[in-house]
């Protein structure tokens, strides 16, 4: 796939085939979740296995592969399917470190649907869209479990988990995600969306998701990175600070 422009990801030009100049301008600029990307660069090495959820048209996936870890990356949105394909297409030496998976990560097996409220591969579809949206789609629907019993070993996993809103359901189940001895989470939380679904106790659904994280320390994500001191996990306000890095102690 020709590249139609290029971006330094971890010190690595990597070549873009996909539809989101504005996007890759932002990624140059430094104005694209820093926070997120400089927390890579120091958990992410050729030890980790890197798991995406939500993969998009592959920021962090192509991130992830730059700095030499093994990824599997999870999106259900076919243009950002298209778009990454195209993304990994341009960067052969990276793509051979990518497993796709074309599924929604979801509680239950069966398939779900989407909604987004502009298009297709705009980065913000959600399940949580599904009955409101003009524009909607199905997809076939992944377990963590399912999805754990794929995932190759390796010395260290990191997961990521950025759903538009689908994280507070999903991440009550996703213990076969997290059942490794090194383990870390990065999690975005995104209150509005699950506020404009219909959810009125905010307050209670987070609490609920980050029961998953019993026992661990959570690290508020700034845009220099995961701050060093950290909360338990069960006492942070995620509805004040929308993404944490999660490690298990």
């Amino acid at each position: 796939m020709a590249a139609k422009r290029s971006v330094v990801l971890s010190g690595r030009r990597i070549a873009l085939a996909d539809d989101q100049p504005t996007f890759w301008d932002r990624v140059a600029a430094d104005r694209w979740e820093p926070g997120t990307r400089r927390l890579l660069d120091a958990l992410v090495d050729a030890s980790t296995l890197f798991v995406d959820l939500g993969a998009w048209v592959g920021p962090t996936t192509l991130q992830a592969a730059a700095r030499g870890a093994a990824v599997v990356a999870v999106e259900a949105d076919p243009a950002a399917l298209d778009q990454l394909g195209r993304n990994l297409a341009a960067n052969p030496q990276l793509a051979a470190r990518v497993t796709v998976v074309p599924k929604a990560i979801h509680p239950s097996a069966g398939t779900v649907t989407f909604g987004a409220r502009r298009k297709p591969g705009d980065s913000m579809s959600s399940l949580l869209l599904a009955g409101s949206a003009d524009t909607t789609w199905q997809a076939e629907a992944v377990t963590p479990a399912a999805l754990a019993a794929l995932l190759p070993e390796a010395p260290r996993r990191v997961v990521k988990i950025d759903l538009e809103g689908a994280e507070y359901a999903l991440l009550p189940a996703t213990s076969p995600l997290l059942a490794h001895e090194d383990v870390s989470v990065i999690a975005s939380f995104h209150p509005r969306v699950l506020s404009e679904s219909g959810e009125a106790d905010i307050a209670g659904a987070t609490q609920r998701a980050l029961a998953a994280f019993t026992g661990w320390r959570a690290h508020r994500v700034t845009e220099a990175g995961a701050a060093a001191e950290g909360e338990d996990a069960a006492g942070i306000d995620a509805v004040a600070h929308d993404e944490w890095l999660f490690v298990r102690p």
